[in-house]
């Protein structure tokens, strides 16, 4: 393993799977990331003074940190909810071939 801080896992959620099917395909056709995971969850969270809980569609997006600014302004842009959450994880460590995979898969912008 290496130590490295150029890479992270961005995530965030969707309301339907058909949602996270179709940004989860531009995200790797655009190569603002990798690989991207999705997977159902169960969602509790305060809302306009409510607690609320939706079935969402988590999305795990792993990339480079120099990425991450194009990808937030690329989910930011087309996301359907209000505030959706957009959060970057740092990878500190990781198999080297996988963490150069990544950096390769991300290297530069692809046409849409």
């Amino acid at each position: 393993m290496s130590k490295q801080t150029e890479y992270c896992v961005v995530m965030t959620t969707y309301l339907t799977q058909l949602e996270a099917d179709t940004h989860a395909q531009a995200i790797i056709e655009q190569g603002l990331g990798a690989c991207v995971h999705t997977s159902q969850i169960q969602s509790y969270y305060q809302w306009e003074g409510k607690v609320q809980t939706e079935s969402e569609i988590l999305m795990q997006i792993k990339t480079t940190c120099a990425k991450y600014s194009a990808l937030e302004h690329y989910l930011a842009s087309k996301h359907s909810y209000e505030t959706p959450q957009i959060i970057q994880v740092p990878i500190t460590v990781g198999l080297p071939d996988y963490l150069n995979w990544i950096k390769k898969e991300t290297q530069s912008i692809k046409p849409v």
